[in-house]
């Protein structure tokens, strides 16, 4: 990290925002392989989150390349809600990476799901 981060709180969300010294591709690859998130945020690799989880979990619930991936979180240590945690990418000019990470206490049910989930389908009536 550099000298420039921010870090924001309030009542039901977190924000912390820095700037990386490594390309949006490199900062993808650490939040979306599953053997490197385990490594850089300490949490086990899950496709879902289970009842039987004895830590922190996540899953992806929104993935846009190199610049947003959106995560359901769960902790089963504390008696909380399923969360969301957002990491959005952008790429500087001297190579690095402006990062923002939003912690929220939204719940990931309230999120759609994407096309290629392999959830059951949900249809919405057109306004």
């Amino acid at each position: 990290m550099t000298d420039a981060q921010r870090q924001e709180e309030t009542d039901d969300t977190i924000v912390v925002e820095c700037e990386l010294e490594a390309t949006p591709e490199k900062v993808w690859r650490a939040l979306t392989v599953p053997e490197f998130v385990a490594t850089w945020l300490d949490v086990p690799a899950a496709d879902k989150v289970t009842a039987d989880t004895t830590g922190p979990a996540y899953r992806i619930i929104e993935a846009l390349p190199f610049s947003r991936v959106r995560y359901a979180w769960n902790d089963a240590t504390v008696s909380e809600p399923e969360t969301v945690v957002t990491f959005d990418l952008e790429a500087q000019p001297d190579g690095g990476t402006w990062f923002r990470l939003t912690h929220s206490v939204e719940t990931a049910r309230t999120i759609a799901s994407p096309a290629n989930s392999n959830s059951p389908p949900l249809m919405r009536a057109a306004a």
